[in-house]
């Protein structure tokens, strides 16, 4: 991840945002849905606006912006790393086809 931490993040829909050992990070949606994929993790994360979530894996996480745009921050976990806000699958319109 090139930005500094705590320097709003701007994703267009769909944009990914790679971090990398963010373990312990906090990523907090300011604006949009983000979707959250953590390596070695089988479960992926949603957060809407004005929520966090604290990355709990080593490896490689992507940050993506579902369907529209996103604004967001990264910074150190000031929460406690907690179970998975919510799991979802992918949406429809996002999913490859078979």
């Amino acid at each position: 991840m090139a930005a500094p931490l705590d320097m709003p993040v701007h994703l267009q829909a769909r944009e990914l945002l790679p971090i990398e050992d963010g373990a312990g990070l906090e990523v907090k949606s300011l604006r949009g849905d983000l979707w959250i994929t953590q390596s070695g993790d089988p479960e992926d994360n949603i957060i809407r606006a004005g929520e966090s979530f604290v990355l709990d894996r080593p490896g490689l996480t992507l940050v993506t912006a579902l369907l529209g745009p996103a604004l967001l921050v990264v910074q150190p976990g000031r929460i406690a790393a907690r179970p998975k806000a919510r799991h979802a699958p992918a949406p429809q319109s996002l999913r490859r086809a078979a």
